[in-house]
């Protein structure tokens, strides 16, 4: 019978640290405070038995405490990622990136001014006609020639009606609403891997939110090869990021599904001959201490740098916020200080295994961030 021992000594008054953490990526994803504290019962030791695909939490190693499944990884085989992705977006109607004045024949006017429509809503239909272009809303306005319509608006889960009455542009001669659009979000992330078994690939390890703290609805999407061409350095208080780029009119790697709380996913088509194969490393599996993450910083090609990780948070079930990693390679170090915006996603490995992926940086110490466990990204692959 196989098993693996580890050991906690934990004092047993917790000791908390608090610190903030910004952006990993150049999306607006996931943003908040954080707390860290011991959790775990003092002197307690986990028994890891993987013959039974069992956990026995035992204080001072005889005393059951409880019992919990344990993952089995053997049968779980991955392409590495690591490599940059260009995500280019498209949304469920037009997001509204800000309000706009229109210049009529009695001077300016701003059609939604009484309205809460905010930055980061999302323009769905108007009159019940779905919008998806600037043509179609010109359309719409036009042939109602300066009569109230009503306006459809998603936020977040919500969705909201105005009416509003639009007003004629003496510039364009077409009627408007005052608001300024876009048709999709485009940034670039980090691929953590690609399920061989369904080619369904993972990446960010955290959702694309709006300004407005939700998650982005999307309606699809494709990936495509990015060049990271430099990097501003993080530094206290504020987070760094990596200059890319990528061609949306170039052949795609795929197309993007689902944009949730633990990432981007989407079925890969690129080519995989040149990826490396690596087992998933069930969370149970994973140790305090040293670890590796897989990331490209400069170019295209991702390498290995050395981090370790100083937290791990007992989950049950799918959650974000899995892990505290700490960057110690000095090469990454003095390349960017830590972890930057557009690194999300990278893969964390321990032992050789895929066991999570870089998610947020700690904008109070750069050096420190979250990642999330393979095994939630994994589920949403299969």
């Amino acid at each position: 019978m196989k098993k693996i021992f580890a050991v906690n000594v934990l004092l047993a008054v917790c000791v908390a640290a608090v610190g903030y953490f910004g952006f990993c990526n150049g999306f607006d994803g996931g943003c908040d405070g954080y707390e860290v504290a011991a959790t775990s019962s003092p002197f307690s030791i986990n028994v890891v038995d993987e013959d039974e695909g069992k956990v026995h939490t035992k204080l001072f190693g005889l005393i059951d405490l409880k019992t919990s499944k344990a993952q089995k990884s053997e049968d779980r085989e991955v392409w590495l990622g690591g490599f940059p992705l260009g995500l280019d977006l498209d949304l469920k109607g037009l997001m509204i990136t800000g309000r706009s004045g229109v210049v009529t024949s009695d001077g300016a006017a701003s059609p939604c001014e009484n309205t809460d429509i905010r930055s980061g809503d999302v323009l769905v239909a108007i009159d019940g006609r779905p919008v998806g272009s600037d043509k179609t809303i010109a359309e719409i306005l036009n042939a109602k020639k300066g009569e109230p319509v009503e306006l459809c608006i998603l936020r977040g889960d919500e969705r909201k009606t105005y009416t509003v009455t639009p007003v004629k542009d003496v510039l364009s001669g077409n009627y408007r609403i005052g608001l300024a659009l876009q048709d999709g979000i485009a940034g670039i992330g980090t691929a953590t891997f690609i399920n061989k078994d369904t080619g369904k690939y993972a990446c960010l390890g955290h959702a694309i939110l709006s300004q407005d703290g939700s998650v982005v609805r999307i309606d699809g999407g494709k990936i495509y090869n990015a060049f990271i061409s430099g990097c501003v350095k993080g530094k206290i208080g504020k987070a760094g990021e990596l200059n890319g780029t990528f061609n949306s009119k170039s052949v795609s790697l795929g197309t993007i599904e689902k944009n949730c709380t633990f990432g981007n996913y989407g079925v890969y088509t690129g080519k995989t001959s040149s990826l490396k194969s690596v087992k998933i490393g069930g969370r149970n599996s994973i140790r305090p201490g040293k670890a590796q993450i897989y990331s490209t910083v400069s170019g295209s090609e991702p390498e290995y740098y050395d981090i370790e990780i100083i937290k791990l948070n007992e989950q049950t079930a799918p959650s974000d916020k899995s892990m505290v990693i700490r960057i110690v390679d000095k090469s990454l170090l003095n390349a960017t200080g830590g972890i930057v915006q557009g690194m999300s996603g990278s893969p964390i490995l321990q032992n050789g295994k895929l066991v999570g992926a870089v998610t947020h940086v700690f904008s109070a110490d750069p050096t420190k961030g979250y990642g999330i466990y393979a095994d939630w990204m994994y589920e949403l692959t299969r």
